[in-house]
């Protein structure tokens, strides 16, 4: 009975840690550079998974305790990650601190280590999504209004989250490839009336702006505006995330074509 626990354990193992990937922080950091940020972005890009545990490290320096905090906090930020591109939630955590045999390159020991299960299943690839964008500004008038999906941002910041990179390229390629079109990048935010404080909607539509000015686009065909949450899509309180998401977006408004 021993032999055949031993076995199954042993395969288990084997099982779960040939799904495994791992990131990489800065000392003394419990966020990912943008680097790492890229770097995971691309390896789960087009992947369906499911993330079932992630396990934060530190190097030896610091003390015990500081240590083991620094590492579950570490792989907090990538369950946060995950939670915000994904449907997933409550993946479970766990902090080895320094307490694991260390690498003489000490910032392989600075780490979250990322397990998953690889689901199989039937690819369909989105080409109409991909289109939808500059079909949508190809039968557009003067004074429509297009949301931007699938473009997310950090928690109540201007940068952009890995995935949003698509959603910019498209906007890109479509105003080099009409030089005559001109847009006001409009911000929303969701989940409080009132005054925006932080400016989050101002800060959001002016970091689409700088993307397409710092890549090449004249400063005269774009505009940018705030509306905080004065114009939600659905009533504030929202009932679930899906509305929080939709209240929370960026519009481009067509000036002229």
């Amino acid at each position: 009975m021993k032999k055949i626990l031993f076995i199954f354990l042993l395969l288990s193992s084997i099982s779960f840690g040939q799904n495994k990937f791992t990131v990489y922080f800065d000392t003394d950091s419990d966020q990912l550079k943008l680097n790492e940020l890229i770097r995971f972005d691309d390896f789960f890009r087009n992947k369906k998974v499911k993330f079932t545990k992630l396990i934060g490290y530190c190097d030896y320096r610091a003390s015990n305790g500081y240590n083991d905090t620094l590492a579950f906090n570490r792989a907090k930020f990538v369950s946060q990650i995950i939670e915000k591109v994904t449907d997933q939630k409550q993946i479970e955590i766990e902090s080895k601190g320094e307490n694991f045999e260390q690498n003489s390159n000490l910032k392989l020991n600075r780490k979250v280590e990322i397990f998953y299960e690889e689901l199989v299943t039937e690819k369909i690839l989105p080409k109409e999504d991909k289109k939808e964008l500059s079909q949508q500004v190809s039968t557009a008038k003067v004074g429509d209004k297009l949301v931007l999906k699938n473009l997310h941002f950090y928690n109540r910041s201007g940068i952009f989250v890995p995935e949003s990179r698509s959603i910019l390229e498209e906007l890109l390629k479509i105003m080099l490839a009409n030089p005559n079109l001109k847009i006001e990048i409009q911000g929303h935010i969701c989940c409080q009336k009132g005054t925006d404080v932080e400016d989050t909607a101002k800060v959001r539509a002016l970091a689409v702006y700088n993307y397409l000015i710092n890549n090449g686009i004249n400063k005269n065909r774009l505009s940018y505006k705030s509306f905080g949450s004065t114009k939600p899509i659905h009533t504030i309180p929202e009932n679930n995330e899906d509305e929080r998401n939709e209240n929370r977006r960026v519009e481009i408004q067509i000036v002229a074509n």
